[in-house]
């Protein structure tokens, strides 16, 4: 019996030891050349419940290039799980990999992971489920069951979840937590779910005494019986009032006599500051070691002028040395490789200080143009000086194919009185500066300093800011306020590509009970703006980007995304600094997020959000190529475009919507999103004329801009904008993005017409009112002689309209129609070719409306 037992142990102990330290390596002894490529990468995948079943990789070249990925199955096996063999044809130095489940169900973790690659051009990796570190010598894995993730979420609570299951109800001699090596006493162990079994993965560990403030920055480990043990992350106890700091000197604070460096950093137990001699130094001439003060702020006062000098910081925390800009970094080197510290006043130039907004009386005056820095600038057909550049549109006189305005002037000639500028905070992806770079911005970096790539000298850290103001002070010295699109809901990175997760780990985002990064955004992770720092962090931006560019406005990305008390705390924050600035936002999140600020949740906050009921109503889904709407002449939606007419209020017990208030609703057809508005119309009707197309183009905005609310035009719609049928052309490159001017020659009618709703609604009140209540008793629904038509009068007089009576009919059907005027004689200033204030004819009686046209009357 002796011996038996004595074999099964030693049994036991080699499949031990096999399992876990007995896998072998493909690439030993190899260069790439042997597997039949110059670049090769072998994963190696292993899942604790040894079902791989629709799981593959998607690899994507990162370094000298960052290139467009692509899936690659696991097409072999071994002891370790399943294994892929990747290769390249062509050189690499750093190559990106996510392990995802079929076509982006999942991912194994949200975070984009590298791998640099060897001289010999093979590089093997060993990937365990759930696990951001993978590990390169597979003499070092280990798969015996592990913590996955633990939390302290409060001074007494942790939060564990494990690989595999444990028994609650037998925890104790089998479970320590220590705190710097010293146990600390565990009251009790419970599922972590109350719904749950007492064997399993998610488990609750309650301490004898609640811990300290002073503790969140030490080494706290989670050891259970038979499982690696676990570093606990400090998470939701950080939202305590103990660790929140009011200030607002937070960054580098420069004078010319020192410069008071602040960060915040609670659960680091030592933080360096980091100064270079000159931007690309690779070591610091100086190392600083910053001080702990109150509230997990570090801080350290460096003496001298310090200005243009670039800096970093060094956290030590979780037993990890992690190396990150500034969140707060006002100017940055090339690529943000470096934060810099600036002398602001340097940014100045003669009348910026003193520079004048536009007036804006109230917010349904706005009418919101959307424009890309890069789009609009760019065409080599015009004589802009600085193309794809932010002093590209400060250049007055432009112009393009015979004549036409362009860039600036195009912007006034319009009318508009708002420009929404896509993303140029920071941006991850683009190099700053090499030809054929391009992105839309929505992969942030950091938040509180422009996109360098816009600028003329990218390794100047002043530049941007510079032209930046530039460029607004151009915009308001011609009558048009500034508004920034703003990506909070996400990163381009989390881990090390991310400056915040180096700074305090997993605070800034949200995460689930196994570690893993939520998906709320669709892009691997989402902003955990209810924590009471990054809330503070995205208003303290906010306000700077008011206060030192002079913006006027912010469109937020998957604004669903945000809690509520942040969306109150940002408009207070913002209207108390300027009451005219204009917030609005996407009411929604990623594919299968759970949204947090949708539609209603916006009613008396003084936000407006993006009403795309409205648009699919007019022009048809954007997720059907093929759907048509209303322009298009489909039957039935004459009660979505009623609700649209009023501003998306409650009208009645039939029109009602989200809204409380017109200035809540941001109405468009079309945005940088989707098919622009002309391949929308294309796709749904292909055999469609081109006379045909334009009075679509026409109607379709027509709608938007004689209703009540804010109109929203996605810039280029008034010269019938295509992009060849990309509906998300992020990547596609400046040549499908790019404003064509040429088109605005072929389509100058519709050009032309814009022009004149724009001009007409801005004369008259009666198509911007000011209340749900004004719309109430001022608007009157009238019946129409067929389907697929609007009609609606507006009483112009009891609103301070110099017109009396005005009706606007929106006739859909794709042929004329026979309409009887009410009684009297009727000015007509808009019919389907023609828009403005100056009447077109007088008419009383029945008039004759053409197909797919907007029309509108007034009485004298």
């Amino acid at each position: 019996m002796k011996f038996l037992r004595v074999f099964f142990l030693v049994l036991i102990f080699m499949v031990f030891v096999e399992t876990v330290f007995g896998f072998e390596a493909l690439a030993t002894g190899k260069s790439a050349k042997d597997f039949g490529g110059n670049t090769v990468l072998i994963v190696h995948y292993h899942r604790y419940d040894g079902n791989y079943n629709g799981w593959n990789l998607w690899v994507w070249p990162h370094k000298p290039q960052s290139l467009e990925g692509k899936s690659y199955k696991f097409t072999g096996k071994d002891d370790f799980g399943v294994l892929s063999i990747v290769v390249f044809q062509d050189r690499y130095t750093q190559l990106g990999f996510i392990v995802r489940l079929r076509e982006w169900e999942a991912k194994d973790i949200n975070a984009d992971r590298f791998v640099d690659i060897p001289e010999s051009g093979v590089a093997e990796i060993w990937v365990l489920e759930g696990e951001m570190e993978y590990y390169t010598d597979p003499s070092n894995v280990d798969l015996s069951p592990r913590v996955k993730a633990a939390f302290l979420d409060s001074f007494q609570e942790i939060y564990a979840y494990l690989s595999t299951p444990f028994n609650t109800n037998k925890w104790k001699g089998k479970l320590l937590i220590s705190i710097d090596g010293k146990s600390v006493a565990v009251k009790d162990v419970t599922k972590a779910d109350p719904t749950d079994i007492s064997t399993t993965k998610y488990i609750k560990i309650i301490l004898e005494s609640p811990l300290k403030p002073k503790d969140v920055s030490k080494d706290i480990k989670l050891n259970i019986r038979g499982y690696i043990e676990k570093t606990v992350i400090v998470r939701k106890v950080l939202d305590d009032d103990e660790f929140y700091y009011s200030g607002d000197d937070l960054g580098a604070n420069y004078s010319p006599q020192r410069t008071v460096f602040k960060i915040w950093s609670p659960v680091s137990s030592k933080v360096e500051l980091l100064l270079y001699d000159d931007f690309n130094s690779e070591k610091p001439s100086k190392v600083v070691e910053m001080q702990r003060a109150s509230e997990g702020v570090w801080t350290a006062t460096v003496e001298g002028d310090l200005h243009l000098t670039a800096y970093k910081y060094r956290f030590y925390s979780y037993g990890k040395i992690r190396e990150t800009v500034d969140i707060h970094s006002r100017a940055v080197t090339r690529n943000s490789e470096k934060s810099v510290i600036v002398d602001l006043s340097k940014t100045n130039f003669f009348g910026w200080e003193k520079e004048v907004k536009p007036i804006l009386l109230a917010p349904e005056d706005s009418i919101i143009y959307e424009i890309h820095i890069a789009d609009i600038t760019a065409d080599q057909s015009t004589n802009i000086v600085h193309k794809g550049k932010y002093l590209g549109l400060t250049e007055k006189g432009a112009t393009g194919p015979e004549g036409v305005k362009v860039g600036l002037d195009h912007l006034v000639e319009l009318g508009i009185t708002h420009v929404h500028i896509m993303p140029i905070h920071d941006i991850y992806y683009i190099k700053e500066g090499e030809p054929d770079q391009y992105g839309w911005g929505y992969d942030p970096y950091l938040y509180w300093v422009p996109e360098g790539h816009y600028s003329t000298n990218p390794s100047d850290p002043l530049s941007r800011i510079v032209e930046v103001k530039k460029m607004i002070k151009a915009l308001h010295e011609n009558n048009i306020r500034v508004i920034l699109d703003v990506v909070y809901n996400h990163t381009a990175q989390t881990g090390p590509g991310s400056p915040f997760d180096q700074t305090v780990p997993y605070y800034f985002y949200r995460t689930d009970k196994a570690g893993n990064y939520t998906n709320g955004s669709g892009v691997g992770n989402e902003i955990a703006t209810e924590r009471p720092m990054m809330r503070k962090y995205i208003v303290d931006s906010l306000l700077y980007w008011v206060r030192e560019y002079h913006v006027d406005g912010f469109r937020f990305d998957l604004l669903g995304l945000f809690d509520r008390r942040t969306v109150l705390e940002i408009e207070k924050a913002l209207h108390k600094v300027d009451p005219t600035i204009l917030l609005y936002g996407e009411p929604w999140g990623g594919f299968g997020a759970k949204v947090t600020f949708t539609k209603g949740d916006q009613r008396g906050t003084n936000v407006a959000l993006f009403n795309d009921g409205f648009r699919d109503a007019i022009r048809g889904s954007v997720f059907n190529k093929t759907a048509k709407g209303f322009a298009f002449g489909s039957r039935g939606k004459e009660t979505r475009i009623k609700r649209g007419v009023v501003g998306s209020i409650k009208y009645d017990s039939k029109i009602v919507d989200f809204a409380a208030d017109p200035e809540e609703t941001i109405n468009y057809v079309s945005s940088h999103d989707n098919q622009t508005l002309w391949d929308k119309n294309l796709s749904a009707m292909s055999s469609a004329s081109e006379e045909f197309l334009k009075s679509a183009q026409k109607l379709s905005n027509a709608i938007i801009l004689l209703s009540q609310g804010i109109p929203f035009l996605h810039g280029g719609s008034d010269f019938c904008r295509t992009k060849y049928g990309n509906e998300n052309s992020y990547n596609a490159g400046i040549e499908i993005n790019k404003f064509d001017w040429a088109r605005k020659v072929k389509f100058l009618d519709v050009f032309e017409y814009y022009k004149g709703l724009i001009e007409l609604r801005k004369k008259h009140i009666a198509f911007r009112m000011r209340t749900a209540e004004d719309i109430r008793s001022n608007l009157t629904f009238i019946n129409t002689p067929q389907k697929r038509m609007v009609a609606f009068i507006i009483d112009g007089r009891k609103l301070g309209d110099t017109w009396n009576k005005i009706l606007v009919v929106f006739n859909a059907n794709t042929s004329p129609v026979y309409f009887r005027l009410p009684d009297g004689e009727w000015e007509m200033v808009v019919d389907g070719k023609i828009a403005g204030i100056a009447t077109i004819k007088t008419v009383k009686g029945i008039v004759r409306l053409d197909g797919t046209s907007a029309y509108v009357f007034h009485s004298k």
